[in-house]
């Protein structure tokens, strides 16, 4: 049982929210590393023992029974989970510099053991896990990660049924961009410990940690395919080809990592069905301008290996290796250690997309009326279409979907009327136009000027004027497969989380303060004024030639959280207060969206509480496309 650290309420080891307060349950996994001849210091017993002098990380249990040598493991609660981590600020450098900074650059407080999270996490994420914190003593380091402990073993997953031919193709080729991510960080030895190697629920490959004892010298890749030999289960099932290629592998008559990922190509198109046509991928296109390098840090700037992929998805989705893999090799085939690949510095890896395709959709719409007001003026749409293609060989899924917040004037009569006016108009304007493509910039404009005219059109026939007329402010997003628009009037705003940017506002309200600062207003003297928050636009009270929608497109290239939301949840920058806490765990498909969003509400309830509070949420998630290649 895991008790909670707020309320003490006894929870299943498996719960990601308390059942009694609603708090989340943030565990990490600690890694202790002895310095010198010291050993990590033996714990107590007693569950209220804590690994740090600030007692914010309790001990739950020990993963001992894991480790290796002297390194000591141990799952830990976080009592603190509305701190920010204490790496943040390095992180942020981390990402934000090309080249990475240099390791002197992170303090003496930091263990160089760190320095291998912090620069895989920009490309190598998320198959290397997050870094949460991390410091050093006289007698040893420490390293918080993400806790993956307990996710299924891929010794475990490749002989099941799930497990095609095509799928565990792709976790060798995964496992070979691993061998070069890993290699500027003697690492590579991670790959040759099967406790180390676990899958999501979208099948994705991912490291349970880092080996924390470095390897000087690069390994031999012989190395490797004596370990697929070894631990995978080869079973007279099991697809000739593949057999062929592992043993090549292990017997040293394929030592070079670019011709492995070639025969994995050949191998993969070998088990494709000759009538299988696959779209080509444009490598110009939004997953291509992402570049690589050599030693990464969840992303793909530097260090790392290119491909934005979240593997944290836990949908039942479809076998990801459909087609072959052979151009993805040819983007490969610069040799790692080769000295005159001049396209590539010293030390760093072949920018290598793995481009990612629909694998889930899920959405939630929740509204109340707030503590202070006794009835509610917003109103929101969800509405997802999916499709989903298959054969024996790949799979495929289509999204549309529409999804609509309006909130209605809250000083304005009949706000309720209009909020859901605006949204009816819209959903039917777009049933009739929408058709196999999203609509352009022209379209969108003119499904609000209709909503607008709909609503005024009711304000002059009632002879309204002032403050008697209704209005609605609008923020709606299209989705189709991996790309969006957004089209906003008002404060109602669309955020967006994922875990390589984090949480991200992509609306501008329309009010008195924001158009001062467009003018060249300090913010401090904009909103200074009494009317900062006074709207500038919204539909309904006047006609459309004061109605300047602003409508933006999206490409979407990992997992991905949409959040629309009435200015009663975003009110106080509540969300980005309370990201960490109550808008990171959503993204992950195993947290229901339906209970988040409801204790979403429930913050704002009980931060805010002065507006009717509605919220929007849409979760993408993605998983590898390999069907560009043919």
């Amino acid at each position: 049982m895991l008790c909670c650290p707020f309320c003490q309420f006894e929870n299943s080891d498996s719960q990601l929210f308390c059942g009694q307060c609603g708090r989340y349950l943030q565990r990490w996994c600690a890694i202790r590393i002895p310095r010198g001849e010291a050993s990590p210091p033996a714990r107590s017993n007693d569950d209220s023992a804590y690994l740090d002098a600030a007692q914010r990380y309790r001990y739950l249990d020990s993963l001992d029974h894991l480790a290796s040598g002297l390194v000591s493991l141990d799952r830990v609660l976080d009592c603190d989970v509305q701190a920010t981590s204490p790496l943040e600020s390095l992180q942020e450098a981390w990402f934000d510099s090309a080249p990475a900074p240099p390791a002197a650059s992170v303090g003496p407080t930091v263990p160089p053991e760190a320095i291998a999270y912090l620069a895989l996490q920009v490309d190598a994420f998320p198959a290397v896990p997050e870094l949460h914190n991390a410091w050093e003593s006289d007698q040893w380091a420490v390293l918080l990660i993400e806790d993956r402990f307990h996710w299924q073993s891929l010794l475990e997953a490749w002989p099941t049924q799930d497990a095609s031919p095509g799928q565990q193709m792709q976790w060798l080729f995964e496992m070979t961009l691993l061998w070069q991510a890993l290699d500027p960080w003697q690492t590579q030895t991670t790959l040759l410990n099967p406790q180390s190697l676990k899958v999501d629920a979208n099948y994705g490959l991912c490291l349970t940690h880092l080996d924390p004892v470095p390897v000087p010298e690069s390994l031999p890749l012989q190395r490797l395919g004596q370990f697929w030999q070894r631990s995978l289960p080869l079973t007279p099932h099991t697809a000739p080809i593949l057999v062929q290629l592992i043993e090549a592998v292990a017997d040293g008559t394929l030592t070079q990592v670019t011709d492995v990922q070639t025969q994995l190509a050949i191998a993969t198109d070998a088990l494709r069905p000759a009538n299988c046509s696959h779209e080509t991928f444009n490598p110009t296109g939004a997953l291509a301008a992402n570049p690589v390098s050599d030693a990464p840090d969840y992303s793909e700037d530097d260090v790392m290996l290119a491909f934005p992929i979240d593997w944290d998805a836990d949908s039942d989705t479809d076998d990801p290796t459909d087609p072959d893999l052979k151009d993805l090799a040819d983007l490969m085939s610069s040799p790692l250690d080769s000295s005159e690949d001049e396209g590539n510095p010293p030390n760093e890896l072949p920018t290598t997309i793995l481009p990612m395709k629909l694998a889930q959709v899920d959405d939630i719409g929740q509204s109340h009326v707030g503590r202070q007001r006794n009835h509610n003026e917003d109103w929101f749409l969800t509405q997802t279409q999916l499709t989903r293609a298959s054969d024996p060989k790949h799979a495929t899924l289509s999204a549309k979907g529409l999804y609509i917040l309006c909130d209605g004037m809250g000083g304005h009569a009949a706000g309720e009327v209009a909020s859901q006016m605006a949204v009816e108009t819209l959903r039917n304007y777009f049933a009739e136009r929408w058709t196999d493509t999203l609509p352009d910039q022209a379209a969108l404009i003119a499904a609000v000027i209709q909503a607008n005219q709909a609503i005024f059109d009711v304000n002059q026939a009632k002879a309204s004027s002032g403050i008697g007329r209704m209005g609605t402010t609008l923020v709606m997003v299209l989705l189709q497969d991996l790309t969006m628009t957004v089209t906003h009037v008002g404060d109602s705003r669309l955020y967006s989380y994922c875990k390589r940017l984090g949480l991200q506002q992509l609306t501008v309200d329309h009010e008195v303060g924001q158009r001062e600062i467009y003018r060249g207003i300090e913010p401090a003297i904009a909103y200074a004024r009494p009317d900062a928050y006074q709207l500038t636009q919204a539909l309904g009270p006047r006609d459309q030639s004061h109605l300047s929608p602003i409508v933006s497109y999206h490409d979407i290239s990992e997992d991905t959280l949409l959040i629309l939301c009435s200015d009663g949840l975003s009110d106080n920058n509540l969300l980005e207060s309370y990201t960490d806490t109550h808008i990171a765990p959503l993204l992950s498909a195993r947290t229901s969206l339906e209970t988040g969003v409801s204790q979403l509400i429930d913050l704002a309830n009980e931060k805010n509480g002065h507006d009717n509070i509605t919220a929007v949420v849409v979760r993408v998630k993605l998983k590898p496309d390999m069907g560009f290649l043919g």
